[in-house]
């Protein structure tokens, strides 16, 4: 199993609606649970840094999740395009192995 760890800079006035897609009843999640090999997200709120968050990406593998994203490449622009006025920055921490 694989986690993809994304970290996010989200303006006050957006917190609300980001946690609302980003949450694990969010708008992501529900897309990423068409995939078999998908087992979930973790939002987490840095509590020193305000509008810091992280999610946690679970899969059974990278070649999974990349298989479900081409595949899904329009919903997954769409959904991501929707989520990009949330924040002010966005990046990929890293890909790491599930001990």
């Amino acid at each position: 199993m694989i986690a993809i760890l994304w970290e996010y800079e989200v303006p006050r006035e957006h917190v609300a609606e980001f946690e609302r897609h980003y949450d694990s009843a969010g708008t992501w999640v529900g897309f990423f649970r068409k995939a078999a090999a998908y087992h979930g997200t973790v939002l987490l709120r840095d509590r020193e840094t305000p509008g810091r968050y992280m999610t946690l990406d679970h899969w059974d593998s990278f070649d999974a999740y990349q298989a479900f994203c081409t595949e899904h490449e329009a919903e997954y622009r769409r959904i991501d395009a929707m989520c990009a006025t949330l924040t002010r920055a966005e990046r990929r921490i890293g890909l790491f192995h599930v001990l």
